[in-house]
């Protein structure tokens, strides 16, 4: 038992736990096992011992499973907003998209995929999708940066915007939302109403 633990097969450590005891259960998943009670173990040919051994290892299990935080829905621009902070900032346009998870957490962080001059970036539809894709994402934000501080789309935006919005469907991956942001504002075209709801 001196080798590393976490790549011992489960039915060795049931072996270690009980010793020549385990062999009763042998054929039943240790998944099982760590869920019956005292009356299913005694069916299965446990012993009292035994028994009394593996109730004790499954409490001990549920206590210290860690805790799982479901992340925040990004499902409004403040949410969003919270993870680009220094896309607000940045002195050229640049363009990210967050992968979201089914409950609209995100996966991993902004992904940067374009960076153009001061007032202009371009990018195709696969690029945009490329990270959506390699992360099996449900859906994206896409957020980009006017550095002059204004955060109107021009007509350029609105093209692209809906250019992505068609892909994201016939990628089945929706577009949520395209987020124009500044340093002290931002302008979401699902909140004008410019983006159709997928």
């Amino acid at each position: 038992m001196e080798e590393d633990l976490a790549n011992v097969d489960d039915r060795v450590l049931l072996g270690a736990l009980l010793g020549s005891a385990a062999a009763p259960a042998s054929a039943i998943p240790v998944s099982e096992l760590l869920e019956a009670d005292d009356s299913r173990l005694a069916e299965l040919g446990l012993g009292r011992g035994a028994r009394r051994r593996v109730l004790a290892a499954a409490e001990l299990a549920r206590r210290f499973q860690p805790s799982v935080r479901v992340p925040a829905p990004l499902n409004s621009p403040s949410r969003v907003l919270q993870h680009v902070a220094g896309l607000r900032a940045a002195r050229t346009e640049t363009l990210a998209v967050l992968s979201l998870d089914v409950r609209l957490g995100l996966l991993g962080g902004p992904q940067r995929v374009a960076e153009g001059a001061v007032a202009h970036v371009a990018v195709e539809a696969r690029e945009v999708f490329a990270p959506a894709l390699e992360q099996r994402a449900s859906a994206i934000v896409i957020v980009h940066n006017h550095p002059s501080g204004v955060a109107e789309p021009s007509p350029e935006d609105v093209a692209f915007t809906r250019a992505m919005g068609r892909a994201g469907t016939l990628l089945s991956i929706p577009l949520l939302d395209h987020l124009i942001v500044t340093r002290r504002g931002y302008f979401s075209f699902r909140e004008a109403g410019l983006l159709e709801r997928s």
